[in-house]
């Protein structure tokens, strides 16, 4: 168990560097092992393991009533073996929309101790299109379209409600720093991704592809209509990110 402490006190610093450049991070704290492990056994009630209390929320830079919620999803109780993750996960999640729990624009990044395999990523690609399907039928809330109007921030439906999940030893060190690994920006207003087409003299589909379950993607948000931009020395590389 005191493996499992180390590595989310490790993610929550990974974390805390990666999401900076959009998320406030401020005020997520530096934690010893030992505070991480109280947080890790305060009773919980709900039915997404026994980690709640290692959650954390961080709010949006430009966007502050829109949330993103990391959350430590079906670890198990202190002294017992983690049970495998399954698609009746994606319900769980959801239920925490449907009942308002969590906002209905609000995104999640869902850390597991276990793989992620291409069956669960499927799954949570159909809970995306679904929250989307929602977002559609209802429209954003008042106070973020006033934010992001008054912040020059405007964000499209898709940017919202996103739900990605992780293994918890792919966020234990922050890959991102490795000297291999270049920058990846998300280009998401319409008008800079009509330029860089323009640039490029191409139609989106036309680009080279990254995928929206890319680790790089996954970690900066980068969804389905988006485009990636790859920093490699004095090389600059386009990439339109595409749904599975």
């Amino acid at each position: 168990m005191n493996n499992i402490i180390d590595k989310i006190n490790r993610t929550r610093t990974t974390l805390k560097e990666v999401i900076s450049c959009e998320w406030d991070t401020d005020k997520i704290p530096d934690l010893s092992n030992q505070e991480v492990e109280k947080l890790y056994s305060l009773i919980n009630h709900d039915s997404i393991g026994h980690a709640g209390g290692c959650n954390f929320s961080v709010s949006h830079k430009k966007i502050p009533s829109y949330k993103l919620h990391v959350i430590y999803f079906n670890f198990p109780e202190i002294g017992r073996l983690n049970s495998k993750i399954t698609r009746s996960a994606v319900d769980k999640i959801y239920s925490l929309y449907e009942t308002e729990i969590i906002n209905k624009e609000d995104s999640l990044f869902i850390i597991i101790n276990d793989n992620v395999s291409e069956t669960l990523n499927k799954s949570f690609q159909g809970l995306n299109i679904k929250l989307q399907a929602s977002l559609t039928k209802t429209p954003l809330s008042h106070t973020i379209i006033q934010e992001m109007k008054k912040n020059d921030h405007i964000l499209e439906n898709r940017h919202f409600a996103n739900v990605h999940v992780f293994n918890i030893n792919s966020l234990t060190n922050n890959f991102t720093k490795h000297v291999l690994v270049k920058p990846h920006i998300p280009i998401r207003k319409k008008e800079d991704i009509e330029y860089i087409l323009r640039l490029c003299r191409c139609d989106f589909n036309q680009l080279p592809v990254i995928r929206s379950d890319d680790p790089q993607a996954k970690l900066n948000r980068i969804v389905g209509g988006d485009i990636c931009k790859i920093i490699r020395g004095e090389n600059i590389i386009y990439r339109g990110c595409h749904d599975l």
